[in-house]
């Protein structure tokens, strides 16, 4: 496992972090499928952005 990958997911876990602090503070009576749901579709964009942020580098 390359480092970039690591930084890949410590920064889609920050992002996730965030998306579910703020979907818990603004709407705390949520149900628990709805929550999932928002963290699953956070992780995806997370990753997409991660990506974008960091490149793959060639060797």
């Amino acid at each position: 496992m390359k480092i970039r990958n690591i930084d890949r997911a410590l920064l889609t876990g920050l992002f996730v972090g965030i998306m579910i602090f703020i979907s818990e503070y603004f709407f705390p009576d949520t149900n628990s499928f709805i929550s999932i749901f928002i963290g699953a579709l956070a992780a995806l964009i997370g990753y997409l952005i991660a990506v974008k942020i960091l490149p793959k580098e060639n060797d």
